[in-house]
């Protein structure tokens, strides 16, 4: 498994700046069949519950697929799934022998992100599979995703995330996430509030006619309630792009107005959003929401799901990614005053923000700092949520799921 060890050791490095030497991998047969067969999920928060979603429609219609995530909670084999199943250590191992094949001839280093995205889009082609859903990593434009240029592409929202990166206003972040691809044929939206503001600017960018340009959420009498079920809405989402790719890739399966599709789906939403590891006799929630849309978005639906009285006094533990703007989910998390706010010490998951610096913002902003650990929310009996992070929560599960 000497492979499988270098393709690990490659996730302590920040090396993905392979983009324009990744097409070399592959023939030029294989990159027309990929982005024929591939769908490409881009946005700020929720790609990977609508990426999952759409797998799981898709293959209970009998669709052979890839599902190509990151990050991972737990082990990196649950970043690509064949028709449903992880892959396995010695496929991995296998394939990275080729990533080190590649690499020596183009006298390069791929990244990590760059490697497993390599590996999955090769184990789709070589399995002569139906589709394969690529969920994009940070952005879009110069996202490793894009050497796909994927004819359906599907946005499941927008918000300030990933900044120093991807722009500052939501037009700019909208712009480089919207062209993963240059070979558009099909635009699934997920944000009403996108379309409402940019429909047009993302048709004419895209150079999208009117047909090949589709809504995925409900309208009007069903708004009120996907706005408070983030859940609910990235479900929405995927029906409609996979009604997209039903229709336009696999005529075959499509029936029309087929309203089964989201039949048998209610236990496939991925592991840390809004994940409820136990609510009978103590409510205990893990949410991996990593930037303030996100933040807001899991408090919309605790609060409409539960009754306050019902989560009054609620513990909140909380983590932070040194990369995040910590201030301005703060500004959310403290609004909330029904919450026992504790923050998690230094040293509990991967890339953590420093708990001296929160400290401080605490204190300028006269909040009472309470510094707390994973045990502790582990082994509390007093209803719980732990949040802020995919790494913390998957912290957790490794630990003690």
């Amino acid at each position: 498994m000497d492979s499988l060890q270098y393709l690990i050791r490659k996730s302590s490095s920040n090396s993905n700046k392979n983009l324009d030497k990744l097409s070399k991998f592959f023939s030029q047969e294989e990159l027309n069949k990929l982005s024929q067969k591939s769908v490409s999920i881009v946005g700020t928060n929720g790609k990977t519950t609508t990426a999952t979603v759409l797998n799981n429609i898709l293959s209970n219609r009998g669709l052979s697929t890839v599902l190509f995530t990151s990050p991972h909670l737990v082990s990196l084999n649950e970043r690509i799934q064949v028709n449903k199943e992880m892959i396995k250590d010695v496929e991995l191992d296998v394939a990275m022998q080729g990533i080190k094949l590649f690499e020596k001839e183009n006298n390069i280093v791929l990244g990590y992100f760059e490697s497993i995205f390599l590996i999955a889009a090769k184990k789709f082609l070589d399995e002569g599979l139906d589709i394969f859903i690529a969920e994009a990593g940070i952005g879009g434009r110069l996202d490793t995703t894009s050497i796909l240029n994927s004819r359906t592409v599907c946005l499941t929202n927008i918000g300030l995330d990933h900044t120093e990166l991807l722009g500052t206003t939501i037009k700019e972040i909208l712009l480089e996430k919207i062209h993963v691809s240059k070979k558009v044929n099909n635009f699934i939206n997920g944000s009403e509030v996108i379309h409402n503001e940019y429909k047009f600017l993302i048709k004419k960018s895209l150079q999208v006619e009117e047909e090949q340009y589709f809504l995925g959420f409900q309208k009007e009498e069903l708004m009120n309630s996907l706005n408070k079920n983030y859940l609910k809405s990235n479900q929405e989402t995927a029906k409609k792009t996979a009604e997209v790719i039903l229709k336009y890739l696999q005529p075959k399966h499509f029936l029309k107005n087929d309203n089964s599709l989201l039949n048998n789906i209610h236990n496939t939403i991925p592991d840390g959003r809004f994940q409820i590891i136990q609510e009978s006799p103590i409510l205990k929630i893990l949410d991996g929401a990593h930037n303030p849309a996100g933040v807001e978005a899991f408090f919309n639906l605790l609060e409409d799901r539960y009754k306050i009285d019902e989560i009054m006094n609620l513990d909140c533990y909380i983590g932070f990614n040194k990369s995040k703007d910590f201030a301005e989910m703060l500004s959310i998390i403290w609004l909330k005053d029904y919450l026992n706010i504790k923050v998690l010490e230094d040293d509990s998951f991967f890339k953590q923000h420093n708990t001296e610096a929160l400290k401080q913002l605490f204190i300028s902003n006269n909040k009472e700092f309470q510094k707390s650990t994973l045990k502790e929310f582990h082994l509390s009996k007093k209803p719980s949520i732990l949040l802020g992070s995919l790494y913390l929560v998957g912290e957790y599960i490794k630990e003690y799921k």
